[in-house]
């Protein structure tokens, strides 16, 4: 009898994940549930909709929009899943962010464009001085009212990148630097600058990783509430337009939301950044 009951728990759990990042017929995603689908064409998309999209639970049926609602006990609701901090680690070094070449196996750093061989999961912990972990939002301007692991976990915002880089970078934001301006200096990392815009300190990514930037930002921005400087959106709205979605980020997208239930609406639906007037 037990093992029935767990056949048919497990049953019931690859049911629902297999519901959770279901497209209708229509070509919709079931997950932002009908009312986002009706505001869309409107531009009536908000902050406080995308906000109890991204944070509330969901009750998902096979072939309907999944209903979004405050709370739910039973075995067809879901919502966003901290990973926790190792876990992602293990994610995106085994998974997400995997390569390989005649050399093995590798990450490959999304400032520098350069390549990390390693031969075992158990290794990537070893390798801080050479990679890390990019928080694009930085950990210093996390909203204190969410869990602070859930932020540093969330794998939406999180990208591989040479410690160097990650360390001149540090909690800047991000913006627009002038080659003459440029303060990055050595270390073969010469796709990205480090200098002032005015008065203020800003980092500048590749071109080929500005929209993801982008698109990382202001999903966080609408997730955890938090603000994104007047300047800085000048900035990463250009790079939305300039840098759009690839079959790249689309397939790490996908990766994502299948380990944490949780979507990127501007992945999804990248004219939305022009539905919100202030992030």
């Amino acid at each position: 009898m037990k093992r029935f009951t767990l056949i048919v728990l497990i049953l019931l759990s690859f049911n629902a994940l297999a519901q959770e990042d279901q497209k209708l017929q229509s070509g919709k995603w079931a997950y932002y549930g009908e009312e986002f689908y009706k505001a869309l064409p409107t531009g009536k998309v908000n902050r406080q909709m995308l906000y109890q999209i991204l944070n509330n639970n969901h009750v998902t049926s096979k072939g309907q929009f999944d209903k979004v609602v405050p709370s739910c006990n039973t075995s067809n609701c879901y919502k966003h899943v901290s990973v926790g901090y190792d876990r992602a680690r293990k994610i995106m070094f085994g998974e997400l962010d995997t390569l390989r070449d005649s050399k093995g196996t590798y990450v490959l750093d999304v400032y520098c464009g350069k390549k990390f061989y390693f031969d075992d999961l158990e290794d990537v912990s070893d390798m801080h001085t050479q990679v890390n972990i990019e928080h694009t939002w930085p950990q210093s301007r996390f909203n204190s009212s969410f869990p602070k692991d859930m932020q540093k976990s969330d794998m939406h915002h999180l990208f591989l990148t040479d410690s160097y880089a990650n360390n001149i970078r540090g909690n800047s934001p991000f913006g627009f630097v002038g080659a003459a301006d440029n303060r990055n200096g050595g270390e073969g990392c010469r796709y990205v600058r480090f200098g002032f815009t005015g008065k203020s300190e800003v980092y500048t990514p590749p071109a080929a990783h500005r929209g993801n930037v982008a698109r990382a930002l202001f999903y966080f921005s609408m997730h955890y509430n938090l603000p994104i400087s007047k300047s800085e959106e000048t900035a990463l709205r250009k790079w939305h337009k300039e840098d759009p979605i690839d079959t790249e980020e689309l397939r790490r997208h996908a990766l994502i939301a299948k380990h944490q239930k949780v979507r990127n609406p501007f992945v999804d639906h990248p004219e939305l950044v022009d539905r919100i007037t202030d992030f």
